[in-house]
């Protein structure tokens, strides 16, 4: 078998495992707890979540007084709310004349640092905090002939990092895991075509991407199958990407790769 055919034979090997790892994640007793703990929580409006961050900009679990009752958790007595908009609808008329019309009115939350009880699920360990100095200096190199910055800034919303079309921003606790992820958005997600993914297809595609690429290189300590089953992937998922995910694998290895004198991919 030729260097290249035995490259994306392995490749191919990486994403099988990761699928199947996927799935088993996903069915654990602890990743169930804690999706079901999330279904319960409303999704805010971007209008929203801006009104939250502005008045509590450390909020990380928000919720009407009676739903924390749901959690068996209380809001503490001289707790003030974060006001939000809560869409409302009335209906003027009646038979074919009737319209419904909308309004908003203000209605408040608490984030879970205002309440107490029961402790809510702990989200399953998704980080993958380990560092190959060496593969970091060649990553960075990487990105760097590609137009891409990478810098280092904490990040005060528990993300390990992001990409931003031509720059990437890591958290400092971010590992070596986190850098080939975020390269994998620059190189498949800020084209001309980026706008036809949803969020959960880019995190599969880089996620994946970052998983075959750390195990090529022995990266241990990858939490992937956690932080893909948050998502809701499946395992047919993620093979169904395999042509994509394999091309930025075998992008990144060969160009990151150390060469002996002589010696090249193709």
């Amino acid at each position: 078998m030729n260097p290249a055919s035995e490259l994306t034979q392995k490749i191919t090997n990486f994403i099988k495992d990761l699928a199947a790892a996927t799935d088993a994640a996903a069915h654990s007793d602890e990743m169930r707890a804690f999706l079901s703990a999330c279904a319960r929580f409303h999704s805010y409006s971007l209008n929203n979540q801006i009104l939250i961050m502005m008045q509590r900009p450390d909020a990380t679990q928000v919720a009407g007084y009676n739903r924390w009752k749901d959690f068996n958790r209380f809001v503490r007595k001289g707790e003030h709310g974060i006001a939000i908009l809560a869409p409302c609808t009335y209906t003027k008329g009646e038979g074919e004349d009737a319209k419904t019309q909308v309004f908003f009115k203000i209605t408040h939350v608490f984030d879970v640092s205002q309440t107490d009880g029961e402790p809510l699920p702990e989200p399953p360990n998704w980080k993958s905090p380990a560092h190959l100095a060496e593969l970091d200096a060649r990553l960075i190199e990487f990105a760097r002939d590609k137009g891409i910055t990478v810098t280092v800034e904490a990040q005060t919303d528990g993300a390990q990092g992001y990409s931003d079309g031509g720059a990437i921003v890591l958290d400092p606790s971010a590992g070596t895991k986190t850098l080939i992820h975020e390269i994998a958005h620059e190189l498949l997600h800020h084209g001309d075509d980026r706008k036809q993914f949803t969020r959960p297809e880019k995190e599969i595609e880089a996620e994946a991407v970052a998983y075959t690429v750390a195990s090529y290189f022995d990266l241990p300590q990858l939490a992937c199958p956690n932080y893909l089953a948050t998502f809701g992937a499946t395992a047919e998922d993620i093979t169904a990407r395999m042509h994509r995910i394999s091309r930025a694998a075998q992008e990144i290895i060969n160009a990151v790769e150390p060469q002996e004198e002589g010696q090249s991919h193709e």
